[in-house]
């Protein structure tokens, strides 16, 4: 686990794509922050604590596949 200083909590979120009707789900998570700027709607229980260093500019996180166990 992550030093407790360092840590961030991301969330899987919903937002409307302006193509359909329905909100989609991204294929990333995200902070609250960022996710409030896309317009998106947090799935509450998808948090997740991750270390800060693994965000990109915008706030995203994006699990990237090592092959050492299963992604969910």
């Amino acid at each position: 686990m992550h030093d407790d200083a360092e840590t961030i909590s991301v969330f899987s979120f919903r937002f409307y794509d302006g193509h359909s009707e329905r909100p989609e789900i991204a294929p990333f998570k995200a902070t609250r922050e960022a996710i409030a700027g896309l317009r998106g709607e947090v799935i509450e229980g998808t948090e997740q604590q991750v270390a800060r260093s693994e965000l990109d500019a915008d706030g995203h996180f994006r699990r990237i596949p090592t092959g050492w166990g299963e992604l969910s």
